[in-house]
């Protein structure tokens, strides 16, 4: 029995996921596959509108200043800003963090879905090829 994946509250092996939600023999996973933690409604609305809110301030005040009127030019620029912007690194800090936000593991048995493990999208994912692989093993095993 090879150790595939281990982390703190996560083991997985050629036959048991071993997870704080208990131990699942590989045989009994039907599927796999990392969700980010849903967001309730109320949040994404309130987060969409502070964003267009903010937009709106943002352009008024060019716009109030004359500032919008002497350089309008630079909107028309803003996208290849941006990608400028991007492929020099400069937008990295916004990788760093959305590669941290917490994602969750999920397997599905014969009795339901479980999450078994909460973690970045890397490490995440990374768990999630392992149990697939171990799944391929499991299947290639009792085909022969």
């Amino acid at each position: 029995m090879a150790m595939l994946f281990h982390a703190a509250g996560l083991q997985i092996t050629d036959d048991w996921i071993r997870s704080v939600p208990g131990a699942f023999p590989i045989r009994d996973v039907r599927s796999v596959w990392v969700t980010r933690r849903q967001v309730g409604r109320g949040s994404r609305l309130m987060t969409a509108a502070l964003g267009v809110g903010v937009i709106l301030v943002v352009i008024g005040g060019a716009g109030a200043t004359g500032w919008l009127t002497r350089n309008w030019m630079w909107i028309l620029a803003a996208p290849a800003v941006f990608f400028v912007a991007a492929s020099i690194g400069l937008l990295d800090p916004i990788t760093v963090y959305l590669e941290k936000r917490h994602h969750e593991l999920w397997i599905a048995t014969d009795s339901g879905a479980v999450r078994v493990w909460k973690a970045n999208s890397v490490e995440a994912n990374k768990a999630r090829r392992q149990i697939q692989r171990a799944r391929e093993r499991h299947r290639e095993e009792y085909e022969v």
